[in-house]
């Protein structure tokens, strides 16, 4: 009997363990993916030059990300711009609520190099 005991419980860490190992798993490569669309976001801002809402909206949109200003709202050409971008990600066991993963960065509008 306590060998069948023992054989549950084990299974249930186990499980649990999979789960957080999953989910550890997910989230590191959530924000490799946020991170190589934060350098291209701040390649596109820099190499378009300009930083209005429809151009960000349209980022948004083919991205699947979340833009905020660090920075001024509204830069002129050769200015440094801070940014975030940031997805939600919904934990299998670490939380129960959805997790906001976070990249931020910076560019300079307008540089062509």
């Amino acid at each position: 009997m306590s060998s069948n005991i023992g054989i549950i419980l084990s299974t249930i860490f186990v499980v649990a363990f999979v789960l957080l190992g999953g989910d550890l798993i997910c989230i590191s490569t959530a924000y490799s993916s946020l991170d190589n669309t934060s350098i291209t976001v701040g390649y596109l801002i820099s190499k378009s030059g300009r930083v209005d809402q429809e151009y960000l909206s349209s980022l948004e949109d083919r991205y699947k990300i979340v833009f905020e200003y660090v920075s001024s709202s509204t830069p002129d050409p050769g200015d440094v711009v801070d940014f975030t971008i940031y997805r939600y990600y919904h934990p299998l066991l670490i939380a129960s609520n959805d997790m906001k993963i976070v990249a931020k960065r910076s560019t300079v509008i307008g540089y062509f190099g």
